[in-house]
């Protein structure tokens, strides 16, 4: 086991640079009698070592994206997992059809791990069976939950969590008002409405009295959609002209609905009734045991590093900083929240000292990431 910082400065050097020697390889995974795709992101040394019948262990990741069009393709993901193995240690991201689909699906959760695990044992470079699992956003807390799972008991070595969050109710909250709370101090942020739609287009018909809300529910699926089909975000007023195209395609009595999950870019939801409505989703969310990490974590038997930033829009850092107070005492984790990119919310810090601090504190945590393979 390494220092942990020789890798992470690598990973920083390439994510930053785009600069990436890695060997790059399209797999496949067998999962429920299903072929799915797979990409592979591999050391170079790693690869010639192979070559040469030298084989040393290289631990390896796999990356769960979140619910994206883009699915693995997702170019932050890309990145990511470029650096991953530009930092010595290999990473794999296979495709979640579910999730690309905006379904917000858990069963297909320990399926593709345990499939993307099979297909690794194949790789003639990886001779270690060290494996950590990552999640991003909605794929953090699947990230998390996947231990627990007697088919992958023994499996994972350690997990890493990006931008996750601990209360559906909460969640659902600050996605229609943007506030959030902490030990009682009260914050605000403008949410992104991306999680909103998602939110409603698979939960929207669950909520007593909205079982016919099945056009709407579709129609914000559709504008989730459309963002990542056509690379634009669910802040930009790009998106209007397809918002006021969906709405026009309802009935009447279907548009209010739309338009209080889906308001003209940069308005929140009507407060009365955005409010009912968020507290139906997270109503319904909460009977989801798969949907809800806390009764999961004292289960957590691997080292766990979690990870936000403080401008994220999705899913408010408090709610990391919550989920990770919610493990035992005596859980093997760690949380670590940055401000390098707090200007995307509007609270620019710009002085020498603090970007330094910021860079500081996140190479400490790639590098204790690191140190875990």
């Amino acid at each position: 086991m390494t220092s942990g910082y020789g890798p992470a400065i690598r990973f920083a050097r390439s994510f930053m640079t785009g600069w990436a020697p890695v060997v790059e390889r399209e797999i496949n995974i067998e999962r429920g009698g299903r072929r799915l795709p797979a990409s592979l992101f591999l050391p170079r040394a790693a690869v010639r070592r192979a070559r040469a019948e030298r084989r040393r262990p290289t631990p390896v990741w796999v990356i769960l994206h979140g619910i994206t069009r883009s699915g693995r393709d997702h170019p932050y993901l890309v990145r990511f997992a470029r650096a991953v193995a530009s930092a010595g240690q290999a990473a794999m991201v296979p495709e979640i059809p579910e999730w690309r689909g905006i379904e917000l699906s858990t069963g297909a959760t320990t399926s593709t791990i345990s499939a993307s695990l099979s297909a690794l044992e194949e790789q003639r470079e990886l001779a270690s069976r060290q494996v950590g699992l990552v999640g991003f956003s909605f794929g953090a807390p699947q990230a998390i939950i996947a231990p627990t799972d007697p088919a992958l008991a023994g499996r994972i070595a350690c997990v890493v969590a990006f931008g996750g969050y601990c209360s559906v109710e909460e969640s659902s909250r600050f996605q229609f008002t943007g506030a959030h709370e902490l030990d009682g101090r009260e914050e605000s942020l403008a949410p992104d409405p991306y999680a909103r739609w998602v939110v409603g287009a698979n939960y929207l018909t669950r909520i007593p009295g909205y079982g016919t809300a099945g056009r709407v529910a579709e129609a914000l699926r559709a504008l989730a959609a459309y963002t990542g089909d056509n690379n634009v975000l669910a802040t930009d007023p790009a998106i209007e002209p397809e918002r006021r195209r969906l709405a026009a395609s309802l009935a009447s009595r279907e548009q209010p609905l739309f338009e209080t999950l889906a308001p003209p870019a940069g308005a929140l939801p009507d407060p009365l009734r955005g409010g009912l409505v968020a507290e139906g989703l997270g109503e319904v969310m909460a009977t989801i045991p798969e949907l809800n990490p806390v009764p999961y974590l004292p289960r957590v038997d691997v080292p766990v590093r979690l990870v936000h930033g403080t401008a994220d829009q999705l899913f408010p850092y408090t709610q990391t900083i919550k989920l990770g107070r919610a493990f035992p005492p005596d859980a093997d984790v760690t949380t670590t929240i940055t401000g390098l990119f707090a200007h995307a919310s509007g609270r620019e810090r710009t002085s020498l000292l603090h970007t330094a601090s910021e860079a500081l504190r996140f190479l400490n945590a790639l590098a204790s990431i690191f140190r875990l393979m």
